[in-house]
């Protein structure tokens, strides 16, 4: 598949958890340590999905259906610190190396996540956000993902065609914005979905995009 569809490609975007990090842990302890706070029970299995893919926003009134508790629960979620709840995230083992070898292949990367405010502060913790050219998230758009605007702000700020992006991301939502905003959708890790590719790592992914020359 080196080559082909590939051949055009110069920005790589990445969702944040799922992709980057295995975040799910972490983000259950977020929302279940909102909802004590709030005397509602924990996230249960049956809501997982939804607030790991979801804005702090969507999921909070999600979770908690009154919307006077949930705008009150809202207001608390964005106080809370969420380097909390970094030990309880882990980098995705060959992240760095693809991200050092697409720079040093010279493609625009960038990331687009429904993550809010603590996108940025992640990629610092774990030392990755000097790869990136252009970080957006939930809280620096009107509209977050499945709405394609993060993504047409990314092809707005590169000054590229759809077709000279992919976007790599792991859930329904992810491949939703990519067909919304045209792009070429790399699944990562989740053979269910409707994408141009699947990948099981980032391996795969860097196989895909090294340069035949290189």
């Amino acid at each position: 598949m080196r080559g082909g569809v590939f051949s055009s490609v110069k920005v790589v975007v990445f969702d944040c958890d799922g992709v980057l990090f295995d975040s799910r842990e972490a983000n259950i302890r977020y929302y279940n340590y909102i909802l004590e706070r709030f005397g509602y029970p924990p996230v249960s299995p049956e809501q997982v999905e939804y607030v790991h893919t979801h804005s702090v926003k969507e999921s909070i009134f999600y979770l908690i259906k009154d919307p006077d508790k949930a705008g009150q629960a809202l207001e608390y979620a964005r106080r809370v610190d969420f380097s909390l709840f970094f030990p309880y995230m882990d980098l995705h083992d060959g992240a760095k190396a693809c991200l050092k070898a697409l720079k040093t292949y010279r493609y625009g990367l960038a990331v687009a996540t429904n993550r809010t405010a603590s996108t940025r502060g992640v990629l610092a913790h774990f030392g990755i956000d000097c790869f990136f050219d252009y970080i957006i998230c939930a809280a620096d758009v009107k509209n977050p993902k499945p709405h394609p605007e993060m993504l047409e702000r990314i092809l707005s700020y590169f000054k590229v065609p759809a077709d000279a992006v992919i976007y790599v991301g792991d859930s329904a939502v992810d491949q939703e914005c990519a067909r919304k905003a045209g792009v070429l959708f790399v699944s990562f890790k989740n053979p269910d979905l409707d994408a141009d590719v699947h990948v099981g790592g980032f391996q795969d992914l860097l196989f895909l995009l090294t340069p035949v020359s290189a």
